[in-house]
């Protein structure tokens, strides 16, 4: 009976084995720094993605460049063996999902809220002071305009078009 090929989930790799993606649409310079400051607290908590074929990073690209500014000789790497055509598939999927996957702001602040309370620095997570402000702050309402401060004129109230025959809800067209 033949032997079942186990896959390797990742191996630890020379930088020197991996190559970018010339073609990465994916600009991440802006996120090195933070990676760097993720890699140096928390380790690498996925691998590299690379084409086993020619070692061209498919997945990673930040840190990959997060491990060449920490000068480490080594990264974990998972190969894939892919043919040109699905590594640049898989590429552009590994950055769009993230795009479009919903999240819970409210989650989000709550999580960020217990950390802070526990006096536990989250200036590292990725997100600035000012966008960590507007999480804790409350949800965003996309295409909010804010009234102008005028006063407000109780007449307004009173007379209107329309009227709910079952809440009495009043409105005017």
């Amino acid at each position: 009976m033949p032997k079942e090929k186990i896959e390797i989930a990742a191996q630890w790799e020379s930088l020197d084995k991996l190559h970018e993606w010339d073609e990465n649409p994916r600009h991440n310079q802006n996120a090195i720094d933070s990676v760097v400051k993720s890699i140096k607290r928390f380790g690498f908590g996925a691998p590299i993605i690379a084409r086993k074929a020619d070692g061209m990073i498919i997945a990673g690209h930040t840190r990959f460049k997060a491990a060449q500014e920490l000068n480490l000789d080594k990264v974990p790497v998972r190969y894939l063996d892919l043919d040109p055509a699905d590594a640049k598939m898989l590429a552009l999927a590994d950055n769009k999902v993230g795009e479009i996957s919903d999240c819970n702001e409210s989650l989000w602040a709550k999580t960020l809220q217990e950390l802070k309370d526990n006096e536990i620095n989250i200036d590292d997570l990725g997100w600035n002071e000012a966008e960590i402000e507007q999480i804790l702050s409350g949800p965003i309402i996309e295409n909010y305009i804010a009234p102008d401060n005028e006063e407000l004129n109780m007449d307004d109230f009173d007379n209107f078009d329309h009227q709910c025959p079952r809440c009495n809800f009043e409105w005017n067209e």
